[in-house]
Parts: structure tokens; C-alpha cells; sequence
């Protein structure tokens, strides 16, 4: 009778866990709503124009790339919790697997589309989102090659992140973590000329912002704790609540990676995340963003340690 070696069985149940993700991720509701024919020739379409020069796809094969993005994300999402939970279990290692595969697809849909260059803040964050997405499922170096695809980008964000010393503090501070973030998960225009030359310039860099980030912070005046009177005050102090605590995440996180002291920042990192998600709670797209940064952060943390190279991308 044949054993199977020790690295067979791994193989295999690695396998099998690639399948069940799969399965698991096709069978989601936003994704299922798709019929499959539709959906294999959209993300045919999509890696055959993800990385090529030019602007991207737009209309008509833009809307259906877009809602089959958005269908893969609700799905990898709908696992977060359950990916992020920090002891070991078979329900962890299936919710890793299907938010990684779910990133995956959700890349290859957005890399392919027209970004929206004609708002900076707008531009910003759609490369943070697909930063985020690329970091999860190992696709890194896809999100420098289309940096390198999509010149507009990055002329947008340069020009974006020059003008917001000049803005007022919520736009400046959600814009500069935004820079950050960008820095953190590696889009080369978040270096900044004179760090040129360090070993870890969009770190360096990052660390910069960060700093300029506090400086101005100091000067801020907080909204008070006295009663809320009207909508506007609920907003301001919610919008406050969020950056402080991505402000927090965010600096977390950067000196970490600096000081390479990673797997011991991540449950104090998903803890000022989650804050700042529930601060965004009744904003789906400002949530949905956050939720992303939290996967990323928590992979860069070394939280998640089960990544899996799944076959099938």
C-alpha cells in the first residue's frame, strides 16, 4: 500500500483548500447573481488589458468589469472577520483563503478599468484600494507595473499630494494617511526625491508625511465633548474619531515595518482599525476602503501567516 509523504498530504490539502475557496467565493450571492459564462469572459477581457499602456478599459466592458469587481469584494469581505481571527483553525485557514482569492480577482477586474483621474482624491484612493488588493493576494509587483501602465495616476496623486498643505485639515489629513498608506504598501510615487537614496524610500518617505501629519495635528482644534447640536457636529466629531484612529493604525504599522518588529503590532493595529471603520460605518465606500487597509495592514503585520499561492488566479 502506497503512504503519502508528509509534503504529498500538504499538497494535497492545499489543493483541496483551493477548491473549497474557490467554491465558497463563486457560490457568494454578489458573485453568483453573475452568470459564469459572463463571468470567465469578463475576467478574460481583463487580463488580457490589465497592464497594457494606455488609460484602461472604459464603457461598455467597463461597467460589467466594475459590478464583477465590486462582487468579488463584497464576497473576499463577507470572510474578514473570520480571516483575521488570530488562533489557528480550519474555518480561518478556508476565510484566509477566500478573502486572498477574492483580492485576487477583485485586482485583476480594477487594473483593467479607466481610473478616475479627473478628481485627485478620487485617484488616490482607487490606487490605495487596488494597493491593498495586490498586497493581499501577493501581487505587488502587478501594482508597480501598472503604476508604470497608468502614467495619469501618477501624475494626478504626485500633483494631489503637492496641494494638500495647502488644505483645510480634513482634507489634508485624510489625503496625507492616504499618501501614507501608498507608501506602506509600496506604490513608487509615494517616494519623495530627497529619500531617493535611503535603503526604504517610500518608507522613509511615509514617515515623513507622518511627521509633517502630527505637526499639523497639534495645531488642530479638536471638536469638543460637550453636546452634540446638530448633524455637522456629529459628522466633525465622527470624522475625527476615524482619522485619530487611522492616524494611530497608520503610525503603527510604519514604524513596525522600520524597526521589522511586525507580527507584534498586529492586534493593537486591527483594534484602531475597527474603530475607524465603525466611525465609517454609514459611508459604504470609505468603509469598504478601511476594510481593505485592515486585510493589508494585518497581512503586513504578519497576522496573516496562512497566505496561500492559489492556482486558478
Amino acid at each position: 500500500m502506497h503512504v503519502l509523504t508528509t509534503a504529498t498530504d500538504r499538497d494535497l490539502a492545499a489543493r483541496e483548500l483551493a477548491e473549497l475557496a474557490r467554491t465558497t467565493l463563486d457560490e457568494h450571492w454578489a458573485v453568483a447573481a453573475i452568470p459564469p459564462e459572463r463571468r470567465a469572459l469578463l475576467l478574460e477581457r481583463a487580463d488580457a488589458a490589465a497592464l497594457l499602456p494606455g488609460d484602461g478599459l472604459g464603457e461598455p466592458i467597463s461597467d460589467g468589469l466594475a459590478l464583477l469587481g465590486t462582487a468579488y469584494e463584497l464576497a473576499a469581505l463577507s470572510q474578514l472577520e473570520a480571516a483575521l481571527q488570530p488562533v489557528p483553525s480550519a474555518g480561518r485557514d478556508l476565510a484566509q483563503a477566500v478573502l486572498t482569492l477574492g483580492a485576487a480577482r477583485a485586482f485583476r477586474c480594477a487594473a483593467a478599468l479607466r481610473p478616475p483621474i479627473d478628481d485627485g482624491e478620487s485617484a488616490v484612493t482607487w490606487a490605495l484600494r487596488l494597493g491593498a488588493l495586490a498586497l493581499i493576494s501577493r501581487q505587488t509587483e502587478s501594482y508597480v507595473r501598472w503604476w508604470d501602465a497608468r502614467h495619469h495616476v501618477s501624475e494626478v496623486v504626485k500633483r494631489t499630494a503637492a496641494r494638500l498643505e495647502h488644505e483645510p485639515w480634513e482634507p489634508y489629513a485624510r489625503g496625507m494617511l492616504w499618501m501614507a498608506w501608498l507608501g506602506l504598501l509600496g506604490a513608487p510615487v509615494a517616494a519623495l526625491p530627497e529619500h531617493a537614496t535611503d535603503e526604504l524610500p517610500m518608507l522613509t518617505a511615509t514617515r515623513s508625511r507622518l511627521a509633517a501629519f502630527r505637526e499639523r495635528r497639534a495645531q488642530h482644534d479638536v471638536p469638543g465633548d460637550g453636546p452634540v447640536l446638530n448633524a455637522a457636529a456629529l459628522r466633525a466629531r465622527m470624522v475625527e474619531f476615524a482619522i485619530r484612529h487611522l492616524a494611530d493604525a497608520t503610525e503603527l504599522l510604519t514604524v513596525a515595518v522600520l524597526r521589522r518588529t511586525l507580527p507584534d503590532v498586529s492586534a493593537e493595529f486591527k483594534l484602531h482599525l475597527s474603530a475607524a471603520r465603525s466611525a465609517m460605518a454609514g459611508d459604504h465606500g470609505q468603509d469598504m476602503l478601511l476594510a481593505w487597509l485592515q486585510a493589508a495592514g494585518v497581512t503586513l503585520a504578519g497576522g496573516v501567516t496562512a497566505q496561500l499561492e492559489l492556482p486558478g488566479f
